[in-house]
């Protein structure tokens, strides 16, 4: 077989996938855009009218404390609950305590561990994310009738579920 012919079959079946994956819609590639668009929505809220740096991450990790009403929380348990690997949540926390949100301070039982107290600045904001956040999720939801939010959880429950058996 020649040079020619070879390259013209690896052509074409590229271009035969480019156009399978046109019009076939993909499930990871779907949540992935979304997902940065809602952070990045989110973030565009959350900085509207502040000098800060705020984004979704900020305002989660601003929100986890005031859901579960704890004065410290270790590193790790925001790094799991967020999902995102250390050396992420790391950066993150660096410049929130640049901002002067938070402070971090090494556990007494560990020195591993990296515990994470909010400011009485962050104190403050959390309240205004929250109404922020809430805003932005009842706009979400907005667009969407009740049978559709039931089916838009059952389906990212079954598609976590999966992913959860894979690992």
């Amino acid at each position: 077989m020649s040079l020619f012919r070879l390259f013209t079959i690896i052509v074409s079946n590229l271009t035969n996938s480019l156009e399978l994956m046109e019009t076939t819609p993909h499930i990871g590639f779907t949540i992935k855009t979304l997902s940065h668009r809602i952070g990045r929505n989110l973030g565009q809220q959350l900085r509207l009218g502040h000098d800060s740096t705020s984004t979704a991450v900020r305002s989660h990790i601003l929100g986890y404390f005031a859901h579960h009403e704890k004065e410290t929380v270790l590193q790790s348990e925001l790094q799991q609950h967020l999902l995102i690997r250390r050396s992420t949540m790391t950066n993150i926390l660096c410049g929130m305590e640049g901002e002067g949100l938070i402070t971090r301070e090494d556990c007494l039982t560990d020195k591993r561990q990296k515990q994470v107290r909010l400011t009485a600045k962050a104190k403050e904001l959390c309240n205004e994310h929250l109404k922020l956040v809430n805003e932005f999720e009842a706009s979400l939801r907005s667009c969407l009738t009740d049978e559709e939010l039931h089916q838009f959880f059952t389906i990212t429950e079954k598609l976590n579920h999966q992913l959860d058996t894979e690992l």
